[in-house]
Order: C-alpha cells, then sequence, then structure tokens
C-alpha cells in the first residue's frame, strides 16, 4: 500500500513538471511566432490582424490537448454552428482554466470576453489584446458599458463572441446560475446562442490545484437557440442554463 501511494504521487509530480513545461514553453513559441504574426499584419493586412492572433490562440489551445498528459477529446455537434457564417454567442460551462482552451478546440472565429485580470497575465494577456478579446472588469459598470458595446461591435462586423454565462468557475460541477449580459447582447443584434456542454475539464485541472489529471473530455455543441418573441432575458438565460444542465446529468 505504501509503495502504491509513492508510486501515485511521483506520477502526479511528473505529470505535473510535464504539463507546465509544456504550457511555458508552447506559450513561450507560439507567443514569439504570434509577435512574427501581429507584425506582419500590423503593417501589410491590418484588417486581418485580430483574426491571424486569434489563429494563433487556437493553435496554441489545440497544441496543449495535442500534447497534453493522459489527455484524449472528442467534439461532438459541430453541425450545429451556423453554416452560413453568421455571427452567433457562443456560451459554456465553466469548472476550469481548462475550458478555455477547450473551445479552441470547437474552431471558427470568436472573440472572447473575459476578466481583466487575464488580461495581466504575462505574454498571454498581450496576444488577448491582439486578437481582439474583451476585457471587463467586475463591479466596474463603465468598463461593463464598454465591453457590451465592444462586443456588439464584434457581431456586427461578422464575429462571434463567446462567453462564460456564470461569470466564475462552478467549485461543484454544477451548473450556476447565468448572468444575462450574453443573452441580452443576442437578442439586441437578433443573433443565436449556440450552447456548448464542456464535461471532463474539471478532472483534467482542478481549480486551485497546479497537479493536472488523466481525463477525457467530451465537448458537445448543442442546437442554436433564439430569443422566443417578447422572452424576457432573465428567462432566455435560463433556459439555456436548463439545456446545458440537462445535458451534462445525462454523464452523471
Amino acid at each position: 500500500m505504501q509503495k502504491y501511494f509513492w508510486d501515485n504521487r511521483m506520477l502526479n509530480y511528473v505529470l505535473a513538471g510535464y504539463f507546465w513545461i509544456l504550457f511555458l514553453g508552447t506559450t513561450a513559441v507560439l507567443f514569439s511566432w504570434d509577435c512574427l504574426v501581429y507584425a506582419y499584419h500590423r503593417l501589410f493586412r491590418p484588417e486581418k490582424l485580430s483574426e491571424a492572433c486569434h489563429n494563433v490562440a487556437v493553435l496554441w489551445g489545440r497544441t496543449l490537448f495535442a500534447l497534453g498528459p493522459a489527455w484524449s477529446h472528442e467534439v461532438r455537434g459541430r453541425e450545429n454552428l451556423p453554416a452560413d457564417n453568421a455571427p452567433y454567442v457562443l456560451v459554456a460551462n465553466h469548472t476550469s482554466s481548462a475550458d478555455i482552451w477547450a473551445l479552441f478546440l470547437v474552431g471558427g472565429q470568436f472573440r472572447w470576453l473575459s476578466k481583466d485580470a487575464m488580461f495581466k497575465i504575462p505574454l498571454v494577456g498581450q496576444a488577448m489584446r491582439w486578437a481582439g478579446y474583451v476585457s471587463v472588469t467586475r463591479g466596474n459598470k463603465q468598463s461593463q458599458y464598454q465591453a457590451v458595446e465592444t462586443s456588439r461591435e464584434w457581431i456586427r462586423r461578422g464575429i462571434s463572441m463567446a462567453f462564460f454565462p456564470e461569470g466564475t468557475r462552478s467549485d461543484d460541477g454544477r451548473v450556476k446560475e447565468f448572468k444575462s449580459g450574453a443573452f441580452k447582447l443576442a437578442q439586441e443584434e437578433n443573433v443565436a446562442i449556440v450552447p456548448v456542454v464542456l464535461r471532463g475539464t474539471r478532472d483534467m485541472l482542478v481549480k486551485n490545484s497546479g497537479f493536472p489529471k488523466k481525463a477525457h473530455l467530451d465537448i458537445e455543441i448543442l442546437p442554436a437557440v433564439r430569443s422566443l418573441p417578447d422572452e424576457d432575458v432573465k428567462d432566455f438565460a435560463e433556459r439555456v442554463r436548463q439545456m446545458i444542465a440537462s445535458k451534462l446529468s445525462t454523464y452523471n
């Protein structure tokens, strides 16, 4: 029994060491590439700058999953993404930092709405700004207003937006109450909500833990949803939340 305990503890350290070397190395290499992408597009193709930098972010997320320790994944429901290149609002449940990388596996052009703290992370924050991701400061009404207006501009330019409408990671895996911002945006701009169910990321990288674990990630893209006529935004948000929660319950 003692040998089994020590073997597992050492394996955890090995996996953690491998993951963080992979994370830091991949981030450094792809940020260097992102600098070149940014410089080229800033000079010669400024209209494609954020799109190109987002593609580097997608490559970053996919590389972490491809080389990650003992991770596997499956994406289902891509046929539910709008086929006419119309913009939409992507929403997903949120239990782990790995959710960010997971949504990059969905593909397509979108811009994140993210808390301002993410933009303060070295290298990552600068890459987020270059990709045109939207910063919001919790509790700051002016920041929230500006974030909504910037998100609206992206939608009107034909670029989708991505939200974690719970606002923070769930500690127990249950889907918390959805904030209404993403759904109000969808209503006002007359675009669809595309719900995404993430299962397994909480096992991969537990909140406040630096030790990744062996896990399988399921990503399921549900059919697009539009607001009903005269539907209250909170009812709309709750309807989508229940769709995601119901799908998660079928896994458990």
